[in-house]
């Protein structure tokens, strides 16, 4: 059988109003995310697959969604969280196509929009649930979501979700899940702080990856930009903004370079010291104890200096000046992704290194991605999600008879400001200073006790009508048990 009739094989064995829908989409024949992915989610695996945006990923998971779902039931069967509102829409739109014939009900749920829009499709039925972690917990808390017949949950660009600041939302959501549940993690990398986020939602995962064979998660995740020697620090703070790492140690290979690195870094505002061979030995002891207990963020260091820190739980080591040797680098790069945290590695490469940093990947036998530096449009749009997050995550906590005091009494203020160019510009100040002051949450996730039982969601407001769902037997006590 040659390989056009086996994925015919793979559209033509689903339910016929998905290949009618899959037919309207146009779509031939599977990527190879879905030929790998589709039959394995429709026989119940959890899974780890390894895809970037445009490999299919969506319609990987999103056709054994409709195709699996009970359409009678009306009721959230399938949540998919995403990282941000267009990514939520995009694949609420797909999943809406691929089961209009079955007459699956799907609503995106995101922050930064009013809730009537959202609560009126929620109370309609929905069976399909696509949306960002901290608009479904406030769903969830007032009682107007109940997972209680969830079978399938969706992380999409798991590692997104998890930089972005979601991590303490996706934890809370977990409590509202049932126990026997398909859980599917989607993510280009694959880093510990990715894996240490599987081991919490999955059991038994199988990894998958578009190429042959099974991947094998990395403990550190890799990568390097390529700059010019004049723009390196500008570039240096570019991509800090843009990865915003809790902790760092910033590699120089000379003492020269140290100085002027944490000088520069300094000048623009970030939390910064150094240690090098100048200075003394209670000045590097002071600096060292610093970012060990989390007073300081980022220290710049030579390698030789930095020998014998051990700091448990730092996120992130940036190469600025290329290391001298192969087994510098994993000198470097051992320091970050221990103890579960999200570990990543960053080289910064100018023109004359390159060759040299073919030869390091070559002797330690990885393979490091290169990246474009972010452009001020991307580094602006993080600012703006991270924001949003934390914005959303305190608000939330804010019981609703506080809110009147402590939110609502300042929107003629924050209206007034932004009228004026003077007043933006106070609002921005407060906004820069508020990301500066609310560091996010490091990524240390630990798996939940395995006796641990969910939580049900609040009772449901007795004023909203409630869409049409068949009961099983046991009523709404009956709560499933099992795979986790």
């Amino acid at each position: 059988m040659n390989e056009t009739s086996e994925l015919s094989e793979l559209f033509s064995d689903l339910p016929e109003p998905i290949q009618r829908a899959i037919r309207e989409l146009g779509w031939s024949q599977p990527t190879p995310v879905q030929s790998r992915v589709i039959p394995m989610m429709r026989r119940g695996c959890d899974l780890i697959v390894q895809a970037h945006t445009g490999s299919g990923k969506t319609g990987a998971f999103g056709i054994p969604i409709a195709a699996e779902l009970d359409p009678d039931l009306m009721a959230c069967q399938a949540l998919v969280m995403a990282p941000t509102r267009e990514l939520a829409n995009q694949v609420a739109g797909e999943i809406t196509a691929l089961g209009r014939h079955r007459g699956v009900r799907c609503v995106p749920i995101y922050g930064g929009v009013g809730y009537t829009q959202q609560i009126e499709a929620i109370d309609a039925g929905v069976q399909v649930v696509v949306g960002t972690p901290g608009r479904i917990l406030d769903h969830l808390g007032a009682g107007r979501l109940r997972f209680d017949d969830v079978k399938i949950v969706v992380f999409d660009e798991a590692d997104e979700l998890l930089s972005l600041g979601f991590w303490p939302d996706m934890r809370e959501i977990r409590t509202y899940l049932p126990d026997e549940r398909q859980s599917c993690l989607f993510s280009a990398t694959i880093p510990e702080r990715v894996r240490s986020l599987s081991r919490v939602f999955l059991r038994d995962a199988e990894y998958v990856s578009p190429s042959e064979g099974q991947i094998a998660p990395q403990e550190i995740e890799h990568y390097f930009v390529v700059t010019t020697a004049q723009e390196k620090e500008a570039n240096l703070v570019r991509i800090i903004e843009y990865e915003d790492p809790e902790s760092a140690i910033i590699f120089c290979n000379t003492k020269a370079d140290v100085r002027y690195v944490t000088s520069f870094l300094q000048r623009r505002g970030l939390d910064a010291d150094q240690i090098s061979g100048d200075l003394s030995q209670a000045a590097r002891e002071e600096a060292m104890g610093k970012i060990k207990a989390g007073k300081l963020r980022f220290l710049v260091a030579t390698d030789v200096a930095a020998r014998g820190i051990d700091i448990s739980r730092l996120s992130c080591v940036i190469g600025f000046t290329a290391p001298e040797s192969p087994e510098v680098y994993v000198h470097r790069t051992g320091r970050t992704g221990r103890m579960g945290t999200a570990g990543l590695a960053i080289s910064l490469i100018s023109g004359l290194d390159i060759g040299n940093f073919r030869q390091v990947q070559q002797v330690n036998r990885i393979q490091i991605a290169e990246r474009k530096l972010p452009t001020d449009a991307e580094i602006l749009e993080r600012l703006k999600e991270r924001l949003s997050v934390k914005i959303e995550q305190e608000v939330r906590h804010l019981p609703e008879s506080e809110r009147a005091w402590n939110v609502d009494r300042f929107i003629p203020i924050v209206e007034s400001l932004a009228a004026a160019p003077e007043g933006k510009r106070d609002l921005a100040a407060i906004c820069a200073s508020y990301l500066r002051e609310h560091r996010p949450e490091t990524t240390v996730i630990e798996p939940p006790p395995s006796s641990a039982p969910p939580r049900s969601a609040p009772p449901r407001e007795p004023d909203r009508p409630r869409g049409k769902r068949r009961r099983s037997p046991g009523g709404q006590g009956g709560r499933r048990r099992g795979r986790r």
